[in-house]
């Protein structure tokens, strides 16, 4: 009577499979992939040096395989491997590299607290007394007239270097939804939401902006940020503009612990909210529309150059998306659609969530 005996083949395959089940089970269950993958290389390297250090051992090994490959009547196998074998490593590919909807961890800050000092720009901040130049020359200002110039300069000079560098993640409407926004995990701030930038001091979005994703905190992990570090890019004065822009065109004033100023701040917010409220149509176009089809309405505003498609020339009568037939101009419900709720694949936003029907 034979003594039924495991080959070489399928006790190399039985140790690997006993390996994987002891990796995956003695261990706690947050034991990270890489960690299981060295474990396992280690394993495999471990089982062919074994079989291969004596030649009949290493035959024996062989042999399946050998089989497999050269014998006609094994054909449906190796048709089996062939087919399998890339399948299970697109497969694989697939699922590393696939986005995951689930949430880390561990709970990560959305709002990490920032360090009490930043090193940008070759100089020291102190983030606990930082506040925004731009604002405090503003407010410093005795002729309303001339606060009111200088604020709506940087404010301006804000919009441009934010739609030329913001945009493509944050989008049209800082709510974001830019272009990019949907590659990313987690997707771009919208400080549209009154949880975001009002509740925050200005210092908090300078240190966030030039510091970017690698200047997050262990808090702001293990969800990496996107963000760009900025002051490699920006100058410091562009950085505040920015800043002064967000707060100006959602509408909101940053915490700020002074009483005093924070009155200021937020009595300059009303008055300037309530100017916009009564806009009327080519003052409403100047302050949403003209950073993207220019002043006079030809396409050329300064966020023009970044976007694809162009946004429309005004001026040619030309509208691509109408309902009305052949050469005959576009309706008037045609452009009220197209401005409430803009085009897909395009810059144009919706404007519905931030304007009237009447404007």
């Amino acid at each position: 009577m034979n003594k039924f005996r495991i080959t070489a083949f399928w006790q190399a395959i039985l140790v690997v499979i006993t390996a994987y089940l002891i990796f995956d089970n003695a261990f706690p269950p947050l034991l990270p992939k890489s960690l299981m993958i060295e474990f396992m290389l280690i394993t495999i390297i471990g089982v062919l040096l074994y079989f291969s250090f004596e030649e009949q051992r290493w035959n024996e090994f062989k042999a399946p395989i050998a089989s497999v490959v050269r014998d006609n009547n094994k054909w449906p196998i190796r048709w089996f491997f062939l087919l399998s074998i890339p399948i299970l490593v697109g497969y694989t590919t697939f699922n590393i590299f696939k986005p995951s909807l689930e949430s880390p961890v561990e709970l990560r800050q959305v709002h990490p607290a920032p360090p009490s000092n930043l090193k940008v720009y070759n100089e020291f901040y102190n983030l606990t007394t930082l506040e925004n130049p731009i604002r405090t020359e503003v407010l410093a200002q005795t002729d309303i007239k001339q606060a009111d110039e200088l604020y709506q300069t940087a404010m301006q000079a804000g919009r441009d270097s934010y739609f030329k560098n913001c945009f493509y993640c944050h989008g049209d409407l800082l709510d974001g939804d830019g272009p990019f926004a949907t590659g990313f995990n987690p997707i771009p701030a919208n400080f549209q939401d009154v949880g975001t930038i009002a509740q925050l001091q200005e210092a908090f979005l300078f240190w966030r902006i030039t510091t970017g994703g690698p200047g997050l905190p262990k808090e702001g992990t293990p969800w990496n940020s996107a963000m760009p570090v900025w002051h490699e890019m920006l100058d410091e004065t562009e950085v505040w503009q920015i800043i002064t822009f967000l707060y100006d065109y959602v509408g909101q004033v940053p915490r700020i612990w002074d009483a005093d100023i924070s009155k200021q701040v937020t009595g300059m917010k009303d008055k300037i909210q309530a100017q916009r409220a009564n806009m009327n149509g080519a003052e409403i176009y100047q302050f949403r529309c003209a950073v993207c089809h220019g002043a006079e309405g030809a396409g050329d505003g300064s966020a023009a150059d970044f976007l694809y498609p162009k946004p429309r020339d005004f001026t040619l009568g030309a509208f691509k998306y109408k309902t009305s037939p052949g050469s005959l101009p576009a309706r008037d419900e045609d452009l009220i659609d197209t401005i409430k709720y803009g085009l897909q694949g395009t810059g144009m936003p919706g404007w519905a969530s931030l304007l009237t029907d009447e404007q």
